[in-house]
């Protein structure tokens, strides 16, 4: 089979088609890696002498530069736009990764929202739930809620989306960011606070649910209206599942959840024609099909260590209907297997999901410092020699 570019080789899969391989995805907003991660990858395959940019102050994850992307063949680009920071604290300590715009404090940053994060181990967690305390209406109507047209910085995006489309073949991918409306509310309230919402005061769930849909919807229309009419593939997030199971039921989550997230689908439909990319760790598989019904094109990140997300089962049941975006194990098996293993995870993954088209090949979520960079590379190289159609592996 003719080698194909690497936009028609994105937009192919997600058609369920095939072409002359498996795409690959680097480098997004679930599908990059760490800061630890990438330097040590960068000296393994002789590439340090390349400066590092953390991208998510909050998660520590690394833009990928394109001498990376080529070497691995990833037939990906994102769009990514800046968030202006809100809030700054009295200069008496270090922040990683600090951005021009934001300051180094003690303990961590406010973001856009209000919510307090401070460095825990890698990552700077949630140290205050700025809603922890609410209890009426009257709390949601006072609260200083964020101005998209203040936080988000769009400067330079058109141009570079522009450069992008006309310059070069890869597919090009938005987001303005995860947490859309369910994982947000948490982030705001507290995640116990927020579940026996859910079952005790749905009024005050609705109110929040609807800020939020207002704030995200505002927020997608000023990126869209910059970047929409180039991109291929457009993503969002809201977390729904753990490990073993889903946060809520499913019949909670068609009450209280769902119609949030269809209008917001819809809504994006409405200004781009891009592919819609979803992403929820954990046990998803209940809720599948109610994503599916309200316009999701491609699932990520496709949580192979989880209950019940079996690749071939997954491909048997929904494989027509949606596209399959990440899958090779960055729980177990990158982190601690072999390389030998390492590719034989990505041929299994291929195996199953691969055949007719409908998969784009990434690890399961941003990989960690405990991934080897011997194991990336494998991941990578693995991909593009077994993804090649038709699949024999």
């Amino acid at each position: 089979m003719n080698k194909t570019k690497p936009r028609e080789r994105v937009l192919a899969g997600l058609r369920h088609e095939e072409t002359d391989r498996v795409p690959l995805d680097l480098g997004g907003l679930n599908t990059s890696m760490m800061v630890e991660t990438y330097e040590r990858l960068k000296a393994f395959i002789g590439k340090s002498g390349l400066g590092t940019k953390v991208r998510s102050k909050t998660w520590q994850v690394v833009d990928i530069d394109e001498p990376i992307l080529e070497r691995f063949q990833i037939d990906t680009r994102y769009l990514f736009p800046n968030i202006a920071p809100v809030q700054k604290q009295a200069q008496t300590g270090g922040l990683r990764g600090a951005s021009p715009q934001q300051e180094p404090v003690e303990d961590g940053f406010i973001d856009e929202w209000g919510v307090k994060r401070k460095l825990i181990m890698h990552y700077f967690e949630i140290a205050e739930h700025p809603l922890k305390e609410a209890k009426r209406l009257d709390d949601l109507e006072s609260y200083p809620w964020p101005n998209p047209h203040e936080f988000l910085i769009l400067n330079g995006l058109r141009d570079r989306a522009r450069h992008l489309r006309e310059y070069t073949d890869y597919a090009l991918i938005g987001t303005v960011g995860g947490g859309n409306i369910f994982e947000q509310s948490w982030y705001l309230r507290g995640l116990s606070e927020i579940l026996m919402d859910l079952m005790i005061n749905k009024e005050f769930v609705h109110a929040l649910f609807s800020k939020l849909l207002e704030i995200r919807k505002k927020t997608i229309k000023l990126y869209l209206t910059e970047v929409g009419e180039y991109l291929d593939v457009f993503q969002v997030g809201d977390d729904l599942a753990t490990q073993n199971g889903l946060m809520i039921s499913p019949a909670l989550y068609r009450e209280m959840i769902k119609p949030y997230q269809e209008e917001l689908f819809r809504f994006i439909k409405e200004l781009t024609q891009a592919k819609l990319y979803y992403h929820s760790c954990g046990a998803i598989i209940p809720l599948i099909g109610d994503l599916i019904e309200i316009g999701v094109d491609a699932l990520n990140p496709i949580q192979v260590s989880a209950e019940g997300m079996n690749t071939a089962d997954l491909k048997s049941r929904y494989g027509k209907e949606i596209c399959f975006w990440g899958a090779i194990d960055s729980q177990g098996i990158l982190p601690f297997g072999t390389t030998g293993e390492v590719e034989k995870e990505v041929r299994k993954r291929i195996r199953d999901l691969g055949p007719g088209g409908g998969y784009i090949l990434a690890g399961v979520h941003n990989l960690q410092p405990d991934i080897p960079p011997e194991n990336i590379v494998c991941m990578y190289d693995s991909g593009a020699k077994f993804g090649k159609y038709p699949i024999k592996c």
